[in-house]
């Protein structure tokens, strides 16, 4: 059975219309001709488009006018395309050892009367490499006048529609499960991969997709680093892990994080975890319409400050999550950071963590969760424990 063209599409199609008509008012107000969408994610937010096929050059050309939108892709994404999406004009460019698909887009461009034009192109982005950067640049040459889109579809993306935070709120009822199960596993003896597949296991098994990035599942003397590593490491009867995950749900995506300690716990180390959860609630209140970022960043800064832990702060503590392909779950800007301007609206989701990695002692501690600014006070789309987890 053939679906139909547009048949898989992840909103209502009036949806996807209204957010390329938001667009391209955008462009026509900045003096663009077109705009060159590099970014998966803008396309599957904008069209509706689902798919891992932006390793490779991929592009979709949106006009300032009412045209089109022309997507240039290679053929294993020729169906996905027409099914997922509303996009209806699909070239394609063919894989060969002289293969250049900038020639194709320049082809499309001219196709559309854009010579000498202005043109957006999204930069900022896994799906345009430098490579194939370089090679539109090469290829264009002064044929037509390439800009920086300056973050625009990520800009109309940061406040969400009723139907978006309902997918986020669904990924964080599946996370809430998740870390349940996380922390039920746990204990000496085991891998700490073996609870990091608890995790997936978890959240695959309750519709979740899979997710963008790698986890944090760090134990032992690696629990204070802020990024995974590699090499399973056995919990001992003393121990640390340090767990930071995505949730994606529809390719919405929450994030937790989580501190779980085994034997007897540091005096040092339960006072790292009291500072992290004070602080984290002060953020938290500030997350309200009005505050910037820059100063949910000095929240965090001033608690951890204050405590004596200056030296092992971060220099931003969150961000915008939302819709995401791999490889991060990270969908910046904006981030949370010093004397960022960005102001909290209603129906921006953000992750905000306080990750305290002491070099010195080789103590860890994390607490983190995604929230939502409404109208008044922020709603939290994922739980923590109410208190330290401990497993003797």
């Amino acid at each position: 059975m053939v679906a139909a063209p547009g048949s898989q599409l992840p909103f209502a199609r009036t949806e996807h219309l209204d957010r390329q008509k938001r667009l391209r008012a955008a462009l026509a107000e900045r003096g663009f001709d077109a705009m060159l969408v590099f970014s998966q994610e803008s396309l599957f937010w904008l069209t509706g488009y689902d798919t891992g096929g932006f390793v490779f050059f991929q592009c979709a050309v949106v006009t300032a006018d009412e045209r089109p939108i022309v997507l240039l892709t290679r053929r294993p994404d020729l169906l996905q395309a027409r099914q997922t999406s509303t996009i209806e004009d699909i070239r394609i460019w063919w894989d060969a050892d002289d293969a250049n698909p900038a020639a194709d887009l320049k082809a499309i461009l001219a196709e559309l009367g854009l010579a000498g034009g202005r043109i957006a192109i999204e930069l900022n982005t896994h799906g345009l490499t430098g490579w194939n950067l370089w090679r539109c640049q090469a290829t264009f040459g002064d044929w037509c006048q390439l800009e920086d889109d300056g973050h625009l579809i990520r800009r109309l993306r940061v406040v969400k529609s009723p139907a978006e935070i309902a997918y986020i709120r669904k990924a964080g009822e599946i996370c809430d499960r998740s870390l349940d199960q996380v922390i039920e596993l746990a204990r000496p003896g085991l891998l700490d991969s073996e609870i990091k597949s608890a995790y997936l296991g978890s959240i695959l098994a309750d519709g979740a997709d899979m997710p963008p990035n790698a986890p944090i599942f760090n134990s032992g003397e690696r629990a204070v680093y802020g990024r995974g590593v590699t090499a399973p490491r056995r919990l001992e009867a003393q121990d640390q892990l340090l767990v930071e995950y995505p949730v994606p749900y529809r390719h919405y995506n929450v994030k937790t994080e989580w501190t779980i300690l085994f034997g007897a716990v540091p005096d040092r180390q339960r006072r790292m975890y009291d500072v992290a959860r004070e602080t984290l609630a002060r953020m938290t209140e500030l997350a309200r319409p009005g505050t910037t970022l820059g100063a949910i960043f000095d929240a965090y800064a001033d608690g951890l400050d204050a405590a004596g832990y200056r030296a092992s702060r971060y220099g931003a503590t969150g961000y915008s999550v939302g819709i995401s392909f791999a490889p991060t779950s990270m969908d910046v800007p904006p981030m949370i950071y010093a004397g960022n301007a960005t102001v909290c609206e209603p129906g921006m989701t953000l992750f905000y963590h306080v990750m305290n990695g002491d070099g010195d002692t080789g103590l860890a501690m994390g607490v983190g969760h995604t929230l939502l600014v409404t109208d008044c006070s922020p709603e939290l789309l994922t739980g923590l424990p109410d208190e330290l987890t401990v497993v003797s």
